[in-house]
């Protein structure tokens, strides 16, 4: 989408006053989600082909958003159990593809032996039952199940007048997947039952991965533990990777977020627990300098010390990336500076929010210098690993030095005034002195918080 600002070269070609008037409306169309607004409206169009397009926006504008769900996941994951909550929680039809085979008689020896229906059978349908949920939104419980379902789905989007809005996959162990069918299995579990538990296990392993490629810029996998305790908190996983707001009818825009913090301020950690909690690609430029720089033990110069030019190239390149466009991105350590704060405003590339880590400089050098790192696969560690080889080849970097550590943390001091002044309308902090899971709550509950310029566009608000 062409926008008002659009690369570093386009201001400089452009008068004071235009300079001024681009970035004020760039700021505005940003601040009130104008572009998602925009794409949002031009999908439902393209989908439905009403008559009458300006009512139909009209239509969209007032009515709460409905959510088209998939979910997906190997047998005893309790997906089942997730996809009613959901329906009832967000008053969704709940299509259990695996309730409506089960109910066609003709169907019950090929489902008693662990094999698939037949794609066309199983694809038919679910799509009687999607024109029934068609102004309700729906969950998909268990489908697709192969390559050719999920190619039927994304092609069902014009035929249906509907889109696919989340793709979740629920990933659990084989003996936690074992352990929960076999429990729902009537009578003693013999050999034979034992064997269908088995070949149900094998077609999803089978399919799961082609189903996995299609869906590959768009799938959000979510680790399922087990034990009743557990249940809980993987719901919350589910619901937050929905992406959906329950306070306004605008469509909610993919997560944005930059994590900012020193060196050994948990920042990785805590970007990585984001990236799983939401379903967002974790964007790390010491990985992307990594990758660059193949062959090395490790990263010779730091990110905080690499130029902003590079920098920017290699965030850019990978932000544009359509996994990242569709899913949503959480930026490790990134911007650093007001060039880097400045290239993502200009790249169109605006955080929905900007995030810093507030940890005390003694507690920066305390854990700087007991980080080893391991120079074969450059993951850090602030304990000894369980391996004993791979301790034994641990090393400290240079740059984790107590006076290298001082020089970089001063730099971050120096400049993450200029990156708050330029993001100050989504800027907040963190303590991150405490226990990692406490400062993931804090992180999550900046992220969930809706901002003012976010309630106004709820009908109902009063703003």
């Amino acid at each position: 989408m062409t926008t008002p600002v659009q690369t570093w070269g386009t201001l400089g070609n452009l008068v004071p006053e235009q300079k001024e008037f681009g970035a004020e409306t760039a700021a505005y169309l940003e601040s009130y989600e104008v572009y998602d607004l925009f794409a949002h409206l031009l999908r439902q169009v393209i989908v439905e082909r009403p008559e009458n397009p300006i009512k139909f926006f009209q239509e969209c504008l007032k009515e709460h958003s409905k959510l088209c769900i998939c979910v997906m996941g190997p047998p005893g994951v309790n997906r089942s159990k997730y996809c009613q909550q959901l329906a009832a929680d967000y008053k969704l039809k709940h299509v259990h593809v695996g309730k409506l085979l089960r109910a066609r008689k003709e169907l019950k020896d090929v489902i008693s032996t662990g094999e698939l229906v037949a794609d066309d059978v199983v694809i038919d349908l679910v799509k009687d039952e999607l024109r029934k949920a068609k102004h309700t939104g729906w969950v998909l419980d268990g489908f697709p199940r192969t390559k050719v379902q999920a190619q039927s789905l994304a092609a069902a989007s014009k035929e249906l007048g509907t889109s696919l809005d989340s793709v979740l996959m629920l990933h659990g162990s084989e003996d936690l997947a074992r352990q929960n069918f076999a429990a729902k299995v009537e009578g003693e579990m013999d050999s034979e039952k034992r064997d269908v538990v088995e070949m149900h296990l094998q077609q999803y392993k089978r399919h799961v991965l082609t189903i996995s490629e299609f869906f590959k810029n768009s799938v959000r996998r979510i680790e399922v533990q087990g034990g009743e305790s557990e249940q809980e908190s993987v719901y919350k996983t589910i619901c937050s990777n929905l992406h959906y707001r329950g306070f306004s009818n605008a469509p909610l825009r993919m997560h944005r977020i930059c994590v900012l913090g020193p060196c050994a301020s948990g920042r990785t950690t805590q970007c990585s627990l984001l990236s799983r909690r939401l379903g967002v690609v974790h964007v790390d430029l010491a990985t992307l300098l990594r990758e660059k720089q193949a062959g090395c033990q490790f990263e010779e110069v730091p990110p905080d010390f690499v130029g902003d030019e590079e920098a920017c190239a290699l965030i850019g390149a990978r932000l544009r990336q359509t996994d990242c466009v569709r899913k949503g991105w959480v930026l490790d350590g990134f911007p650093r500076t007001r060039a880097q704060a400045e290239f993502l405003r200009q790249a169109h590339l605006w955080p929905s929010r900007v995030i810093q880590l507030q940890v005390a400089d003694a507690v920066v050098e305390t854990r700087a210098s007991s980080r080893r790192v391991d120079p074969v696969t450059g993951i850090a560690y602030y304990t000894n690993p369980n391996s004993v080889a791979i301790t034994q080849q641990l090393v400290q970097c240079p740059h984790d030095q107590p006076e290298k550590v001082r020089e970089r943390v001063a730099s971050f001091a120096e400049n993450i005034q200029q990156v708050s002044e330029s993001w100050k309308r989504v800027f907040s902090s963190v303590l991150a002195d405490g226990q990692p899971e406490d400062v993931a709550a804090g992180l999550l509950e900046r992220v969930s918080n809706p901002l003012q310029s976010e309630v106004v566009q709820d009908p109902n608000s009063g703003l």
